[in-house]
């Protein structure tokens, strides 16, 4: 339960609950025993509060996921596949492979979910008028209008322009749209998340200091909840840019000390390894890449016959694991550099040796991409 409780899989997207949902859950199950029904439907027993409690949380579970489904099938319908789901109790986190690649796509995945609270709003609405042809108890007219109110409050809430909101991911569109950059779009519509997370705390704050408790804390998870995901929204879409984007020719390290395959294991460690302090070098031959010589194949090799073993006896020979293509992106160094033994890939083409990445490399490269576009 890493992140999130699994409940179900729909249309290969897996439905996750998180830890905050359960407890959220509780809690409106709780006031709506304990305040709501009571104050508005009273002389019935506990119970029956609390069954009625317990069913309209549940159907709120429902009018979320369902909200978030429609976000999530269009998605995949236009090309974006969608792994999983997260849900929350005002919404849900879905898992993009990537991000729509156009703003007209990013505009109906946007609207998808909104426009299924206000059906679901309609909905219940219909059933709460038909309740009073079919002579349901009032608890139940009750239930169905509060079911319709929170669609509408879902719909409405969704909308509000600050990302990663629905109505953030609108207003995202239409900027990307009229300006034709996404990361543009992406900031200014992550600012405005921001600004509206924090209006939710301090409102929430100035509710809790007046006595209203519940409601304070509240919308402080909320303005705190919605402030964190529109600032690691965009951090997140600045990575996942330059994952996909950015080629490794444009920071891969080109100044290269090589060894010659010839020279003795003895003057490789006198000459380079001690000398220039890397644990690993390019071994050539007339400028033509043999293979790579580390620090462990050197300790591999008895001391006593340095000195008579030439590099290239000892080397590690060039295997595609330890090779890219200039023109490939960040995500393709990144997946080779953390999965082979060296943590370091040789940047090849043709034949010729161009440069090496590191890990260190693709660290640093991250940290300042990051600050250079805070």
């Amino acid at each position: 339960m890493k992140n999130g409780l699994t409940i179900m899989t729909i249309k290969g997207i897996e439905i996750k609950l998180h830890i905050s949902w359960l407890i959220i859950f509780a809690l409106i199950s709780f006031s709506l025993a304990t305040g709501y029904l009571p104050q508005n439907f009273p002389d019935m027993n506990t119970s029956t509060y609390w069954i009625a409690g317990v069913i309209l949380a549940l159907f709120m579970l429902i009018s979320v996921l369902l909200h978030e489904l429609s976000h999530s099938i269009v998605s995949k319908n236009l090309g974006v596949d969608v792994k999983t789901i997260t849900l929350f109790i005002f919404g849900g986190v879905a898992q993009l492979d990537n991000e729509p690649d156009t703003p007209s796509k990013e505009l109906k995945i946007a609207l998808a979910g909104p426009i299924m609270s206000l059906i679901l709003f309609g909905f219940f609405l219909v059933l709460m008028y038909s309740a009073d042809f079919l002579d349901f108890s009032p608890i139940v007219r009750g239930g169905l209008f509060y079911l319709a109110s929170i669609n509408l409050i879902l719909a409405l809430f969704n909308l509000v322009p600050a990302f990663p909101m629905d109505g953030g991911r609108v207003l995202r569109a239409l900027i990307w749209h009229f300006k034709g950059d996404l990361t543009y779009a992406t900031k200014i519509s992550s600012t405005m998340g921001s600004m509206f997370g924090y209006f939710l705390i301090f409102l929430g704050l100035y509710w809790a200091i007046s006595g209203n408790i519940f409601n304070g804390i509240w919308f402080l998870f909320i303005g705190w909840f919605i402030k964190q995901l529109s600032e690691s929204s965009y951090q997140n879409m600045l990575r996942s840019d330059m994952f996909t984007k950015i080629h490794v020719k444009e920071f891969m390290t080109e100044d290269l000390v090589k060894i010659g395959r010839s020279i003795s294991v003895e003057k490789a460690v006198s000459d380079y390894f001690y000398k220039y302090k890397y644990t690993c070098f390019p071994v050539v031959q007339d400028e033509e890449i043999k293979g790579i010589i580390t620090i462990d194949n050197v300790k591999d090799i008895e001391r006593e016959r340095w000195e008579q073993t030439p590099v290239g006896q000892i080397m590690t020979l060039i295997e595609d694991k330890f090779v890219i293509s200039p023109k490939c992106t960040v995500k393709t160094a990144m997946d080779k550099i953390f999965s082979n033994e060296l943590g370091r890939v040789l940047v090849i083409k043709e034949g010729v040796l161009l440069g090496i990445i590191s890990r260190t490399d693709i660290l640093n490269y991250i940290r300042v991409y990051g600050k250079l576009h805070e």
